[in-house]
């Protein structure tokens, strides 16, 4: 089954998106959140390319699993390496392809679970409650939460969220396959 995933092509334009019908799904959140290296782990390959320095991904980049569906792979926001002038362009084409792309069924937003929901986090939520587009929380890195602390802020806040009508939470690590299962089992259900 893993060996059925494939990296189709980098896009710049939504001119150069597949003409299709295939569902899609996003793979979005700050810089250096994880969302290639989940992306890797989700397909069982090196599909995605990796990086320690924010900026890495500046298209959107699409993988597919069979003929049954796509993933893409947003430039993470916040801080990035990337130059104003084509940052600009890439806010220009995420938000064309969020309000006009039909067959985009959802959107899986990364956050960093040392780090919880930062205010661009809330911003990005906000803008896409105006679109009529089911979103799901990931937590990454939740193997580096040190203390029962650190673990108990991280619960108030899943609670939270909840409350927010976002009602499907992922909890994941790089180093436990648990929530990676857990989220691979729900992409593959909602076809």
């Amino acid at each position: 089954m893993d060996d059925d995933w494939k990296f189709i092509k980098e896009v710049y334009s939504l001119n150069d998106l597949p003409d299709d019908s295939l569902p899609e799904f996003v793979f979005w959140g700050r810089s250096n959140v994880g969302k290639s290296s989940l992306i890797n782990l989700l397909t069982k390959k090196k599909i995605a390319k990796t990086s320690k320095s924010p900026g890495r991904t500046q298209s959107l980049v699409l993988f597919q699993f069979k003929k049954n569906l796509r993933i893409l792979d947003f430039p993470g926001y916040g801080f990035s390496r990337i130059p104003k002038r084509k940052e600009f362009s890439l806010d220009m084409l995420i938000d064309k392809y969020l309000s006009q792309r039909e067959n985009l069924k959802g959107l899986f937003l990364l956050v960093d679970s040392r780090l919880g929901l930062k205010e661009i986090d809330n911003k990005i939520l906000e803008s896409l409650s105006k679109i009529n587009l089911e979103i799901f929380i990931v937590f990454t890195k939740i193997d580096k939460l040190k203390n029962k602390n650190e673990k108990e802020k991280i619960k108030i806040l899943i609670d939270k969220i909840h409350k927010k009508h976002y009602k499907k939470i992922f909890n994941t690590s790089i180093h436990k396959s648990k929530g990676i299962i857990l989220l691979k089992k729900f992409l593959f259900k909602s076809l």
